[in-house]
């Protein structure tokens, strides 16, 4: 039996252009925003590395106090295919002008083309929109996982650290975060002004609560305050680690999907 030789000859073509590609997708655009927005709190342009596991994210302010840890699981895309490990760098802002219109009942398409480094963005649903957009050159910059030796770490749901912080924001631009063998106390103040909020550990707000040694430290309330403001957006439960005088871990819990972590730099109290 002869083969056809188109078909034979189709077999052995070389298809370089798909190599090169990245394609994900998902059926909640809207989800996919929250996320670069949680993104965008911190940084302006991220740097993400795709590889068949799924896409990831380290990275730090320009300042260098704040850092963020992201990662969004192969799983947690209806469809993924990423053949090689892939680097690229987006604008965040533009990213989320391409998204702004973006909804939860749209269907979110992304392609990333190596050869042409331009990023084309799907939305479907009764209308098909297709965005492209031009990618930068991505940093060489490798950071790892900061290592705190964490003494205090509670779990509680998200919507209520939010309240927490957004009640310290009226007050300071500084917050004070303490927890004893029993509560948490977030506290902010100024000349003529202070707040006091005082959280048991058997409040139905708390989820976990573990102390190894009480620990208390200062932290930037505007900083701390865009982490929960946008974590709270893609996630219902947050755990926040610190030590005495040492950076704060502000973890919101993705289960099955990824990782979405914060880090921040304490204050030093004057004397």
């Amino acid at each position: 039996m002869l083969e056809n030789p188109l078909s034979e000859a189709s077999k052995n073509k070389p298809e370089p252009s798909a190599s090169h590609q990245l394609k994900a997708s998902m059926n909640d655009a809207r989800l996919f925003r929250n996320l670069m927005a949680s993104l965008s709190s911190i940084i302006e342009e991220a740097d993400f590395t795709a590889t068949l596991d799924g896409i990831k994210l380290r990275a730090m302010d320009p300042s260098h106090i704040a850092m963020i840890d992201f990662e969004w699981a192969r799983a947690s895309f209806d469809q993924y295919q990423c053949p090689s490990p892939t680097r690229l760098r987006l604008s965040l802002s533009n990213l989320l002008k391409l998204l702004k219109r973006s909804r939860s009942d749209e269907r979110l398409e992304i392609v990333y083309d190596d050869a042409s480094k331009k990023l084309q963005v799907t939305l479907r649903n009764n209308l098909v929109r297709k965005f492209i957009t031009s990618t930068l050159e991505p940093s060489t910059d490798q950071l790892p996982v900061p290592k705190i030796p964490f003494t205090v770490r509670v779990k509680l749901t998200a919507a209520s650290l939010r309240d927490i912080i957004d009640d310290a924001s009226t007050i300071g631009d500084n917050v004070r975060l303490e927890v004893t063998t029993d509560k948490f106390v977030v506290s902010a103040s100024e000349s003529l002004n202070s707040a006091i909020i005082e959280i048991d550990k058997a409040s139905d707000a708390v989820l976990d609560f573990d102390v190894k040694q009480p620990a208390q430290s200062t932290y930037n309330l505007n900083y701390l305050a865009e982490m929960v403001r946008a974590g709270s957006g893609v996630s219902e439960v947050v755990s926040i680690e610190f030590a005495n005088s040492a950076p704060i871990k502000v973890d919101f819990e993705m289960i099955n999907q990824g990782r979405l972590a914060y880090y921040l730099a304490d204050r030093k109290e004057p004397e």
